[in-house]
C-alpha cells in the first residue's frame, strides 16, 4: 500500500467518525445534549479556552501524564534488565506484576484515594497501571536480541558498554518506541480517570466531572474530545521523536548482521597486526 492510498484511507475514516458523531448528536442524545454536533462543540472549546483554568488545567494533567510515565518507563526498563540477567529478580517481580495487571483501576482508585492525597493520586494510579506494560515490553526485547551477534560480541571480547549500544539499544528501539506510544497513550487517559476521582484542585478530569456536576453535558463532552485531541498531539510528537531517534542503518536484522561483521573483521583485522 502507497502513502497516498494510505493518507486516503485515513482521511476516509476520520470523515466516517465525524459523519457517525454528527448523526448520534442530531438523533439519539439531542434532546438531552450528552453530545453536541461537532461545530456547537468547537464553540464550546473555543468559549473553554478564554477562561483562565483552561491552559493550566491541560499543563497540569500533561504534568502529571509525563511524570507517571517516565517514573515507570525508567523503573520498567531498569527491572527488565535486570530480570533478564538475574533471572531470580523476575521470578520475584512476577507476582507484583500480575497483582496490577489484574487490578480494576477504579478500585485502584478508590483505595488509594485516602492514602496518597489527591494531588499524588493520579500519578500514583497510572504507575502501577502502566508500570506493567512498560517492563513486560522492555524485557521482551531485550530478550527478542539475536543471540548469535552476543554470542559473536563475546567472543571477540567487545566492551559491555559497546555491546549495549551497538547491539542491545538498535535491536530493542523498535520495541521501545512501539511500548512508549501505546503506553503514553493509556498513561493519559488512566491519569484523567483518576483526576475524575480524585478531583485535583487544576486538572481536565477536575473541569469535566465538574460541568458534569452543573448538568452542562457539552462542556464536559468537549472536555472529552480536548483530552482527546491532547494524546493525539502527544503521540504524533513521540513518532516523530521515534523516527528522529530511530537507527535507519539498523532497521532490519540483516543491515545489523552486516554492520557488526564489519566491525569483528576490522577489530580481527587489528588484531593480527
Amino acid at each position: 500500500m502507497t502513502k497516498k492510498s494510505e493518507a486516503l484511507y485515513r482521511i476516509f475514516a476520520f470523515v466516517l467518525i465525524i459523519a457517525a458523531w454528527w448523526v448520534l448528536s442530531l438523533t439519539m442524545f439531542r434532546q438531552t445534549g450528552i453530545i453536541p454536533t461537532p461545530p456547537e462543540t468547537v464553540q464550546i472549546i473555543r468559549e473553554e479556552m478564554q477562561k483562565d483554568s483552561f491552559f493550566p488545567a491541560i499543563f497540569s494533567t500533561l504534568q502529571r501524564s509525563i511524570t507517571s510515565f517516565i517514573v515507570s518507563f525508567l523503573a520498567g526498563g531498569v527491572l527488565a534488565a535486570l530480570s533478564h540477567f538475574a533471572k531470580f529478580i523476575g521470578i520475584m517481580l512476577s507476582p507484583f506484576i500480575a497483582l496490577c495487571r489484574a487490578m480494576p483501576t477504579m478500585a485502584l482508585v478508590l483505595i488509594l484515594l485516602l492514602a496518597v492525597g489527591s494531588d499524588l493520586l493520579p500519578i500514583v494510579v497510572a504507575f502501577l497501571i502502566v508500570f506493567p506494560l512498560c517492563y513486560e515490553n522492555i524485557k521482551a526485547a531485550i530478550a527478542a536480541t539475536d543471540k548469535k551477534l552476543i554470542t559473536m560480541a563475546k567472543v571477540f571480547k567487545i566492551p559491555k558498554l559497546q555491546q549495549a549500544t551497538g547491539i542491545y539499544i538498535p535491536a530493542m528501539l523498535p520495541f521501545v518506541f512501539s511500548s512508549v506510544i501505546a503506553g503514553f497513550g493509556l498513561n493519559i487517559k488512566v491519569v484523567i480517570s483518576a483526576e475524575v476521582m480524585g478531583l485535583p484542585a487544576m486538572s481536565i478530569g477536575h473541569l469535566m466531572l465538574s460541568a458534569r456536576q452543573g448538568f452542562n453535558f457539552g462542556v464536559s463532552f468537549a472536555w472529552l474530545v480536548i483530552a482527546v485531541i491532547l494524546a493525539l498531539i502527544c503521540e504524533f510528537i513521540l513518532k516523530r521523536i521515534s523516527r528522529l531517534c530511530m537507527p535507519y542503518k539498523y532497521s532490519d536484522l540483516k543491515t545489523l548482521k552486516n554492520a557488526f561483521n564489519r566491525m569483528f573483521a576490522q577489530k580481527s583485522n587489528t588484531a593480527r597486526r
